[in-house]
């Protein structure tokens, strides 16, 4: 029977919450899932196994590399034969409605289809809001579908998941995840938006995203915000080359935390990066400081889940 849909979901050493993810997605024959561990501890092996064997549709890729999300997303595309791919994060899940609208966009002539999330902290279960901008993202494109609203959703909508993309779409222009630890999936998400000839958006919430005390969003150290500090550099240099730097990501952020986490002299080192890929400091720096102080209070609510190193 042909797939309609592959779901990709790379996880390292949380069994239980993968089980929850797993648990999400129907026992289908037009559903693959594809489970790659990153070389997760030798004590979880016997858990992780029993967990994909529960379904039959899931199939089980070990890797032993250790090279992150973005190498296991990409061992999952060549695995990949489908219809449609979905990205899930093993500490996420799917929300009970989610198949029945995904299933009425089979037969869409998009390349990518949009959806909304939602948002929950693990521990408590009480909402959160780490969807809310991706969700007024596709709200504007919906209720306004010109030109900025639809670069905005194919360049700025950072995730893999909550949208499904065509397979023949990724694997034909042989797009892949860069293998970073942090924001992997930053570059991708606009490599997508690029090649993609059309998109579309569905207002209905398919997906839950969690946030977890520890979770790599949410380390917070000099090296993780490098990490991620390049990946933009070199992700605004690409949409520069393809005509679409209107859609850059503003690198006040960065410097934000460089100082924070290492004074003027880690402030000096990230400039003298960005002057490697021309970077423009000042790129949508009146937008930034706006949006910062109207987020001051989501910052204070996430405190006590950041991991400062």
């Amino acid at each position: 029977m042909a797939k309609n849909y592959c779901i990709i979901i790379p996880h390292h050493n949380t069994p239980d919450l993968l089980a929850r993810c797993v648990s999400s997605i129907p026992e289908r024959e037009d559903i693959d899932v594809l489970v790659i561990d990153d070389n997760s501890e030798a004590k979880y092996a016997q858990q992780i196994t029993d967990i994909c064997k529960q379904r039959s549709n899931i199939t089980f890729i070990p890797t032993k590399e250790g090279l992150g999300a973005g190498f296991a997303r990409n061992v999952g595309l060549k695995k990949a034969h489908s219809k449609w791919i979905l990205f899930a994060d093993a500490d996420d899940y799917f929300l009970p409605d989610a198949w029945q609208y995904l299933d009425r966009h089979l037969n869409d002539i998009a390349d990518i289809i949009f959806f909304h999330s939602t948002c929950r902290f693990s521990d408590t279960n009480e909402p959160g809001n780490r969807h809310i901008q991706l969700v007024s993202k596709i709200d504007a494109f919906i209720n306004n579908p010109n030109e900025k609203n639809e670069g905005i959703l194919r360049f700025r909508y950072d995730e893999p998941w909550g949208k499904m993309i065509r397979t023949d779409m990724i694997l034909n222009n042989r797009l892949s995840f860069e293998q970073t630890r942090w924001a992997n999936d930053l570059h991708f998400s606009s490599l997508i938006g690029a090649h993609a000839k059309t998109i579309a958006a569905d207002k209905h919430e398919i997906y839950c995203v969690t946030i977890a005390k520890g979770s790599l969003v949410h380390q917070h150290s000099l090296e993780s915000r490098r990490c991620r500090y390049e990946v933009i550099l070199r992700n605004n240099a690409y949409l520069r080359q393809i005509g679409k730097q209107q859609f850059q990501n503003s690198l006040m952020y960065s410097l934000k935390w460089a100082a924070k986490l290492g004074g003027l002299k880690a402030v000096w080192e990230f400039i003298q990066i960005g002057r490697k890929y021309n970077a423009n400091f000042f790129f949508g720096a009146g937008s930034w400081i706006r949006n910062f102080f109207i987020s001051r209070n989501d910052y204070k609510n996430k405190d006590k889940y950041i991991i400062k190193q």
